[in-house]
């Protein structure tokens, strides 16, 4: 049963630690994976369909349909990002929310971000979690136990496998780095923007110019809380030394490298697949906060100030020729 928009509260959702599954229909073995409130998307819900269920096979889901099945109502969906595009809801009524989900296109994210919380938008009571939700395995942090003898065609395969899986986590890794980097960038222009009015900007100002300002003010502190926030998931969340890595990194040298096997050597392949998957959703966290704050943040700020100057350059100018006039 869907929740009550009215009673929809996603900030009491408990966040999962990994990637947990749901249904596409009822009465169903259609599968999905899902991840609530993960480091790198906190405001909302990633969802990835598996080899196994692609998306887009199926005309019968679409978008409200799915949100149904994650028991979110639509009036509370604020926007859901598919193949790298983002779409408003409108409050449930864009129509797109009743066409059939397409195929994942060649080199897009395979992930739907599906936004459940944002800025200046708070609901009212707790809604508790929803109770079709399979409570995941917590990935472990102890050593691997190695075995004394030779990888088995079936172990070696996924030693392969786990070899690939890292090798690509490596490549984004150098990304988030560039991310990094573009975020305290951008977090110094939208704090050098975020000041008060100077003498000349109050003045030649209208009343409707410096509220605009202070809405654009109350933007850029928005933006900046937001790419703090991925930037606290990059150094301290669970892809960074202080989360898990440091594991993968030790498992990965120590037993995928010379390929020897290990106890839990299935599991450890889903663990690094889970993680390669973690690396992705922050990456594409990072580069959506960097669009959202440039287009809300600095750009919108920025077009409030070019008004405002404007006028100052006119207001200056008329007064300037008014002296001359006296003068003369």
């Amino acid at each position: 049963m869907e929740q009550d928009a009215s009673q929809f509260d996603f900030s009491f959702w408990p966040a999962s630690t990994s990637w947990l599954v749901g249904n596409c229909f009822p009465n169903e073995t259609r599968p999905f994976w899902y991840w609530v409130k993960s480091p790198a998307f906190p405001i909302g819900i990633i969802v990835l369909f598996p080899p196994e269920n692609p998306q887009g096979i199926d005309p019968r889901l679409t978008m409200r349909r799915l949100l149904g099945q994650l028991h979110v109502p639509v009036e509370c969906c604020f926007s859901w990002t598919l193949n790298g595009m983002i779409f408003e809801s409108a409050a449930g009524t864009n129509p797109l929310l009743d066409q059939p989900l397409p195929p994942v296109l060649p080199g897009a994210d395979p992930q739907i971000y599906i936004t459940c919380e944002f800025p200046h938008v708070h609901q009212q009571a707790p809604i508790e979690q929803p109770s079709h939700i399979v409570m995941p395995q917590v990935l472990g942090r102890a050593v691997p136990i190695g075995m004394d003898r030779e990888a088995t065609p079936a172990e070696m395969e996924l030693l392969v496998g786990i070899h690939g899986e890292w090798g690509s986590s490596l490549h984004l890794e150098a990304d988030l780095l560039r991310q990094r980097k573009k975020i305290t960038d951008l977090n110094g222009k939208l704090k050098t923007l975020n000041r008060d009015l100077n003498t000349d900007e109050r003045t030649y100002s209208s009343s409707q110019d410096k509220k605009d300002w202070q809405d654009a003010r109350r933007w850029l502190r928005d933006c900046q809380q937001k790419l703090a926030r991925c930037l606290k998931d990059y150094d301290i969340g669970f892809t960074s030394a202080a989360g898990q890595r440091t594991w993968f990194e030790e498992a990965y040298e120590n037993f995928v490298v010379p390929r020897k096997p290990f106890e839990g050597l299935e599991q450890a392949f889903r663990d690094f697949q889970i993680y390669h998957k973690s690396l992705q959703s922050l990456n594409n966290s990072m580069k959506g906060a960097i669009q959202f704050s440039m287009q809300n943040g600095e750009k919108r700020a920025q077009r409030v100030l070019n008004t405002i100057q404007a006028k100052v350059r006119e207001g200056n100018a008329k007064k300037s020729f008014l002296g001359v006039i006296t003068n003369s």
